[in-house]
């Protein structure tokens, strides 16, 4: 069972490991064979951190995967550490405001007590991190930690066609290098146009092709 709380995140149905490109997958699932209580995952925009975190939570029950903290009250983080496994993406967001590391620190402690576990994530490696609390700094440092490697061409090709497969469709060799010639190299721009050629391909029923692609670049 997945908590969602006042976030209401929704997880993608693809953020799996099976469908994650690079070492970063094995590498998180492999900690989980440890007495790790935390860990910290990091990397570039695009490299698939979110992925990994949501494919924690498709993968273990009592699960809960939290993102956009900003905005959001801090309480959002009380009694969290009732769930088997927490998930904070882009923890940037909320370091460096008091009342958001405090509470933080205490989930920490909290999670470690009950013999319960924390995934961290951030762009940055963690002892680069903007955090003014001390003790929470420790903390994160001593996390296990786990980078995310911004993925080559012929990776993000490889994730692109797996994905069109997963959502029902094909996405040809040809195509698919079109479109990384074509478009932004980043991962989450390439996932935001493949979903809109899999709406578009069951709107129009086409396949899609070079000229599709085209149409719907614009």
């Amino acid at each position: 069972m997945i908590r969602q709380l006042t976030l209401d995140i929704k997880l993608r149905d693809d953020a799996t490991f099976e469908n994650y490109i690079g070492t970063a997958g094995d590498e998180l699932q492999q900690k989980f064979t440890g007495p790790f209580d935390w860990i910290y995952v990091w990397g570039y925009p695009g490299s698939g951190r979110s992925h990994l975190l949501q494919a924690c939570c498709h993968h273990y029950e009592a699960s809960i995967y939290l993102a956009g903290l900003r905005g959001h009250k801090v309480d959002v983080l009380d009694g969290l550490e009732s769930m088997n496994l927490i998930c904070i993406d882009d923890i940037d967001e909320i370091l460096g405001q008091a009342r958001w590391e405090e509470a933080l620190f205490h989930l920490m402690n909290a999670v470690k007590d009950q013999g319960k576990r924390i995934i961290l994530s951030s762009v940055r490696q963690a002892s680069a991190l903007p955090v003014k609390l001390s003790d929470l700094r420790s903390r994160i440092i001593s996390a296990a930690s786990i980078e995310t490697a911004d993925l080559n061409d012929e990776q993000k090709l490889q994730a692109l066609t797996q994905r069109a497969h997963n959502r029902g469709f094909r996405l040809g060799e040809e195509v698919g290098r079109f479109i990384l010639s074509r478009c932004s190299r980043d991962m989450r721009q390439l996932l935001d146009l493949l979903y809109r050629l899999e709406l578009e391909t069951l709107r129009q029923g086409k396949a899609v092709t070079i000229p599709f692609v085209k149409q719907i670049l614009g």
